[in-house]
């Protein structure tokens, strides 16, 4: 009797975080990989075809081309990016692309749901605080712990990602670090503390993170309603300079913007990244909104993928030195970061 493959649908599978989540699900022979996209002709989709995914045309925005999109499906990952419009930005985060495809998901029954989420900067704060980037998210969690449809919702939050070190207006707005030197000859990272003890969580975008959401469908009740941190490693802003010295034996080092009215606001969602930052800093280096910053978890699901994939890749966490020794020793590195296209955030790059 054939066996019966489960599908998972992968919504913004030709982005960087569900690009991972399809590469690594489709390791695993138990489950069909759906990923729905708005242009099927794209490099990043046919890449993902050829690899053995179903490749679905559909807008979020048209909900008859989503329906028979999600149908079937036994699992969803949904993430919505950061490029918000306008109507999300002023608050209507119900109107968000990605709590949009979750009420989608509802309808459609789908039992499993895995939610790229970030912490609630205004709740948290008591008001204090407005950062859509983060709320319009956290909006999504909270309807999807809620919703009396899925048998099982698992919120996941992103590290800052390595990657983010390619793309250069990332760069130019905090420091120059790794690539332009400054006056005195430095690579250095201007970032804000974020308070209590320093530690800033960092994932491998490529590597790490679908392993993670991987790890979670293997046993969705388990994970069911935890909040699971995306971390690969913990590592503070001037530790992650001084490996970074330690691997290429070039200067670097970090710089502090202790008063966050030092930091550069010349356009909105740098503003919006100076509110991300003092909310963290009132939460202690909480990024999570759940506690302390932890990779125990995120090692045990890296490990349950290992296993799914039949022990290809890697298994265990990608580390900030193994992210330097291998992506920023060559000219190869040189040559990608002027490549690359623009950031759409001043913080975590999702």
């Amino acid at each position: 009797m054939a066996h019966e493959r489960k599908t998972i649908t992968v919504i913004g599978a030709t982005g960087q975080q569900g690009g991972s989540v399809a590469r690594s699900l489709l390791q695993n022979p138990d489950f069909h990989v759906r990923c729905v996209t708005r242009d099927i002709w794209s490099t990043k989709a046919q890449e993902l075809k050829k690899l053995g995914a179903e490749i679905v045309q559909a807008d979020g925005d048209d909900p008859n081309s989503m329906k028979t999109a999600l149908h079937g499906s036994w699992g969803i990952f949904i993430n919505n990016g950061y490029v918000l419009p306008p109507a999300v930005q002023e608050g209507a985060y119900e109107d968000d692309f990605g709590n949009i495809i979750l009420r989608s998901a509802a309808e459609a029954k789908i039992p499993h749901v895995v939610f790229s989420s970030q912490p609630s900067s205004h709740e948290l704060s008591g008001g204090k605080f407005r950062t859509p980037v983060l709320d319009a998210k956290a909006w999504g969690e909270t309807w999807g712990r809620n919703c009396p449809e899925f048998q099982t919702f698992t919120p996941i939050m992103a590290s800052w990602y390595f990657q983010n070190f390619f793309i250069p207006s990332f760069v130019a707005e905090f420091g120059g670090f790794p690539w332009n030197e400054d006056a005195e000859g430095f690579l250095t990272l201007r970032m804000p503390p974020l308070g209590g003890n320093e530690e800033v969580p960092w994932i491998c975008i490529d590597e790490d993170f679908g392993d993670l959401v991987h790890g979670i469908f293997l046993n969705p009740v388990r994970w069911n309603k935890r909040t699971v941190q995306a971390v690969g490693d913990i590592l503070s802003y001037g530790n992650l300079t001084s490996t970074f010295a330690e691997v290429t034996k070039r200067k670097a080092r970090w710089i502090s913007y202790y008063d966050l009215a030092d930091m550069p606001a010349d356009r909105p969602y740098l503003q919006e990244s100076r509110q991300v930052f003092a909310f963290y800093q009132m939460r202690n280096g909480e990024l999570f909104g759940n506690g302390i910053t932890e990779n125990t978890t995120a090692g045990v699901l890296k490990r349950a993928a290992f296993q799914a994939k039949g022990q290809k890749g890697r298994e265990t966490l990608t580390s900030a030195r193994e992210w330097f020794e291998k992506h920023l020793t060559t000219n190869i590195a040189f040559e990608r970061v002027n490549r690359s296209g623009p950031d759409v955030r001043g913080t975590k790059n999702e």
